[in-house]
């Protein structure tokens, strides 16, 4: 007996939601602020927020009622879509890592390049690998998640300044999505997987990155759109429904 899932119309949703979440940002970004670059008055809890806020619980109650799957089948797939997915994803952020070693902000930026371009590796190999039905190395999962934990360590420390926390959070929200997806996707290479937690920061990441990418820089919109790719594309595979005996056996083994 398999779980009652169509994931296609839950990902419909989501990406409904991530789009609605792009316009309302940038809906945002233009009234919220006065002549002088200031928040106006009130504008900071407005209905965007409280949007996000639903989103996010309904996400929660979404990846609460699926079923555990914690072996590593529940990421691998020989699926065309997925690995199409994914490798756009894988080009996005190698497009956006290129930009960033060429065209430098700061001194670090090379050296973050370079982890994103071999962040853009690990991902290419990942869809290849699950193309191609092969066991994954797990360092190919968790080496990404230095590059965005980095990433996420620096903005934040140069946005923090800002005393408008407007101005960054969604992009930090962003970050701290993708992470903790990469992670939580890491941990079924060693069949431990926790397919609710995973889902939900999966499908919270392409949340958030939409809606980030509404005031992104050039190099931040083919990152956060590489990101945003590859992790619906992993929400793809984490979304197949799953046989009950066969989830229960798994998950007390």
């Amino acid at each position: 007996m398999e779980e009652r899932l169509r994931r296609g119309p839950a990902l419909g949703i989501v990406a409904a939601l991530s789009a609605a979440a792009f316009f309302l940002r940038r809906q945002q970004l233009l009234t919220a602020y006065d002549e002088t670059g200031m928040i106006r008055p009130g504008a900071g809890a407005g209905f965007f927020t409280y949007f996000t806020v639903a989103v996010v619980v309904l996400l929660a109650v979404f990846a609460w009622r699926l079923r555990r799957c914690p072996v590593r089948q529940a990421i691998s797939s020989r699926s065309l879509e997925a690995a199409v997915g994914m490798m756009l994803g894988a080009f996005g952020v190698l497009l956006g890592s290129f930009i960033m070693f060429f065209s430098p902000n700061a001194a670090s930026d090379r050296l973050l390049a370079l982890a994103g371009i071999f962040t853009a590796v690990c991902w290419a190999a990942v869809a290849v690998g699950n193309l191609q039905g092969k066991r994954l190395h797990p360092a190919l999962f968790f080496l990404p998640v230095i590059f965005f934990g980095v990433r996420l360590a620096r903005d934040f420390r140069t946005l923090s300044s800002d005393p408008v926390i407007l101005d960054y959070c969604y992009a930090l929200l962003a970050l701290i999505f993708t992470m903790c997806a990469l992670l939580e996707l890491g941990a079924f290479a060693f069949d431990r997987g926790r397919r609710r937690l995973a889902v939900f920061f999966c499908l919270g990441s392409v949340f958030f990155n939409a809606a980030s990418l509404a005031d992104a820089t050039p190099r931040n919109l083919a990152l956060t759109g590489g990101a945003l790719v590859y992790l619906l594309s992993c929400s793809w595979l984490l979304l197949r429904p799953v046989a009950v005996r066969k989830a229960a056996k798994d998950a007390n083994p």
